[in-house]
């Protein structure tokens, strides 16, 4: 079972209503979202610095 923790983001009011309009057509939720590309970001950052661990 996956742990979950609420945290309050603030976001432009244009960027989450485009985002709610294109989302919600796909069925997408924003915390779905956020995480995903959280996930995303914490990959690229892990190999970046797999990268310069052997480099060094």
């Amino acid at each position: 079972m996956l742990v979950t923790s609420r945290h309050n983001i603030t976001v432009e009011d244009e960027v989450y209503e485009e985002f709610c309009r294109f989302a919600g057509k796909k069925g997408i939720k924003i915390s779905t979202w956020v995480t995903q590309k959280m996930k995303e970001f914490i990959e690229e950052e892990q190999m970046i610095e797999e990268f310069r661990k052997k480099r060094s």
